[in-house]
């Protein structure tokens, strides 16, 4: 539903501002979609889009990926429950939100092979590649877009921030990863999706399909570069009870993990000289619930002045 009473509120001479800016730029979105949620889409899927009223260029990017699909819950009402929570954010920093909907049948939105879009998989195209083909058609049309963006992924979406920050760092401009079950840690003696060495199995999308060899070599400057920028875990202190072993993970729930993985990229960064921008916050009172931890997510994401809870 359009934003009637905020255009109102602009005045009939900043509205023509922005069809003016629009035109003048080629912009990806319209007019008409500023100040409200739209369902968007390209080749490969769909993705819900929130631009702000309140900075007309928007300031920057920001890609907000949902957890987990519900047994009843299908990529677009996630992606849709997930950008609601996001449009204050989006005024108050003059940021375009855009949420990509990791659907079952191209993304494995519930599970998929290599972990679907949690791993960076796609039926037709790697989920990173998705996300990467939505960002670039913005940054091309709008004026100071650099091709940077900040993300924010939840549970099974902050596997997929892990994974996609160590695979893109040149990509990012500030990330959240929050309470994600499974990390990319900084070792090459663990095999990919969950370590830095190589990866190489025979992978079917479904069962129908002929499986095919797929091989992953993630390079380990990945982990380096990302190792320095501002990156913060955000993770509920409620949500730590203990959970399956995972290769190159230490035991425990995700508050453990999560400190595991932020103290080896600050190692990381250390012994190559860096300055550390990797940090953790932990939530008091909160469990694995992505709307409780949104807020601290949006002060995080915005800013570098949050508590390091290393």
């Amino acid at each position: 539903m359009i934003r009637l009473a905020a255009l109102r509120a602009l005045g009939w001479s900043s509205l023509y501002t922005l069809v003016i800016v629009a035109a003048a730029h080629g912009v990806t979105y319209e007019p008409n979609e500023v100040g409200r949620i739209v369902l968007k889409s390209n080749r490969y899927g769909a993705y819900q889009q929130y631009v702000p009223l309140s900075a007309q260029p928007p300031k920057d990017l920001t890609v907000v990926v949902h957890g987990t699909l519900g047994k009843d819950t299908d990529g677009l009402v996630s992606s849709r429950a997930f950008i609601e929570r996001w449009v204050s954010a989006a005024e108050e920093h003059g940021s375009i939100i855009l949420a990509p909907a990791f659907d079952n049948e191209n993304f494995g939105g519930t599970s998929g092979p290599g972990g679907g879009y949690r791993g960076l998989w796609g039926r037709h195209i790697g989920a990173d590649e998705f996300v990467n083909r939505i960002v670039l058609s913005y940054s091309r049309d709008l004026p100071g877009l650099d091709g940077k963006f900040r993300l924010y992924g939840h549970s099974a979406g902050g596997q997929f921030a892990c994974r996609y920050v160590v695979r893109h760092p040149h990509r990012i401009r500030s990330a959240v990863i929050c309470a994600p079950g499974e990390y990319a840690f900084p070792d090459p003696n663990v095999k990919w999706k969950y370590g830095m060495a190589a990866m190489s199995r025979r992978m079917r999308w479904t069962k129908g399909e002929p499986s095919k060899r797929v091989r992953v070599e993630p390079d380990p400057a990945g982990w380096k570069a990302s190792s320095t920028l501002p990156i913060a875990v955000v993770v509920g202190a409620r949500d730590d009870q203990p959970g399956n072993t995972i290769p190159g993970h230490p035991d425990g729930g995700r508050v453990t993990r999560a400190r595991g993985w932020v103290r080896a990229m600050r190692t990381l960064a250390q012994e190559n000289g860096l300055s550390p921008g990797v940090r953790l916050h932990v939530v008091p009172g909160v469990g694995h619930n992505s709307a409780e931890l949104t807020p601290t997510s949006i002060r995080t994401l915005f800013s570098r002045s949050v508590q390091d809870d290393l």
